[in-house]
Formats: structure tokens, sequence, C-alpha cells
């Protein structure tokens, strides 16, 4: 689970506020508000926690209209794909971007949530709910991307120019694809999500993600050492 904070108003309001942005196939209450430490948000974390980790086994990359758009390959992914929609209100290009980055000869590819839409959409909700927006003096984000960290012998460079401004996402489970024998993949099961803004710059939605990138490549490597 990753956590971040953003400014709030300079108010009489509460110190900080958790906002709990995408979480891969959690469902709550929109606007609900919760005290940290009550035991229904212990049970919201502790359900989060066990819910899927968000990273893919592998990531392919299927040609589509002269360029080639990216597959993840997770458990649960048809159920990820039909819960990114819901959560995005099913405008999925407002509430996520596709990030690529490279880090010390792996690249990483993250479908990221749109943080600052999440505390919008959750004074939005809160103003509906109780007549005023909350007045918080910051947010406590928590989230959970989908995300890919290559290892160090990958094709990215061959395919990253074939990459357009914008781009569908597929997602397909480990049990579809054999990697011994990828041209007997059923293209049929990809299911595709999209288009969703590409970002080369770690900075989806104005915000900067260069820290968890860092973060998902340090585990990764930790992982294979392992």
């Amino acid at each position: 689970m990753r956590r971040v904070e953003l400014p709030g108003s300079d108010s009489d309001g509460p110190n900080s506020v958790v906002v709990v942005s995408y979480v891969p196939l959690l469902a709550g209450e929109p606007g609900r508000v919760l005290s940290v430490g009550d035991e229904e948000f212990n049970r919201l974390m502790a359900e989060a926690d066990s819910l899927p980790s968000g990273l893919a086994d592998a990531c392919l990359w299927m040609a589509d209209n002269g360029g080639v758009f990216p597959v993840f390959v997770l458990p649960q992914a048809h159920a990820i794909a039909d819960h990114v929609l819901a959560w995005a209100e099913n405008q999925p290009g407002d509430w996520f971007a596709l990030c690529f980055a490279e880090r010390r000869g792996r690249y990483v590819a993250t479908l990221f949530p749109n943080l600052v839409g999440s505390v919008d959409r959750f004074e939005a909700t809160h103003l509906v709910r109780y007549g005023d927006v909350s007045k918080a003096a910051g947010y406590e984000l928590v989230f959970r991307p989908i995300a890919f960290v290559s290892n160090p012998r990958h094709t990215f460079r061959r395919v990253k120019a074939l990459i357009g401004s914008t781009t569908m996402v597929g997602f397909m489970e480990p049990s579809d694809f054999t990697p011994a024998a990828p041209a007997s993949m059923d293209l049929t099961r990809i299911h595709r999500v999209g288009p969703f803004r590409v970002c080369w710059d770690a900075k989806p939605f104005g915000f900067d993600i260069d820290t968890i990138v860092e973060q998902l490549v340090a585990s990764d490597e930790q992982f294979e050492s392992d």
C-alpha cells in the first residue's frame, strides 16, 4: 500500500483526512468519513491489504493500428479491469495515466490514479453528504497502482517509439498466457481498457511519482535477490 500527503486548507477543520484512492478490487462507500484507528477503518485497511497487489507478472506488447499497447498479465485481471472502469466512472482516461520510466537497466509501466482528482471527488461527495467540505488541513492518500517492473533483459527500447501519446491497456489472466508458446495465446482473452494519456516524466496529473518508481524497482531487485 502506498501513502502520500497533500496539503489542504488553512482552516479550523481536522488536521488530516485519510482519502482512499484507487486500490484494486477495494469497494467502499463514497464520501464516508471514518476516524483513523476506529474498528471500521482498521477493517477497511485489513481488507485492502488482503486484495491483489496490483503488480503484474508480465507485460506483453500487442500491435495495434501501427503502434503497440501494453498488456498486464496479473491474477484476477478481468475483475481488476472491470473495477478500474467502475472506479473511474467509465472515464478511465480522466482517472488514470499510463506512466513509463527506465531505472537501473529496468523499465517500469504503471497505471497510476489521479490523486488530486481523488481528493476533489472526496470533497464533492462530502459536500453533498454533509452539507460542507471537510476543511481538512491536509490529506493522506492511500492507494495501490497497477504496475510492472521488468528484469534487466527486456525489449522496451525496441517498442517505446511505437507507443502513442494515448493508448489502450490490456489485462490478461496468467492462465491465459503460456510464455513457452506465445503464439498460442487467445487474443480474445485480452480485456482492453482506455484510452489513457501516456506519461514519460513521472508526473501524472502533475504529481511527482519518481520516489514511488524508485521504490518499485528497489522492491523488485530485493525480491530477485531473495
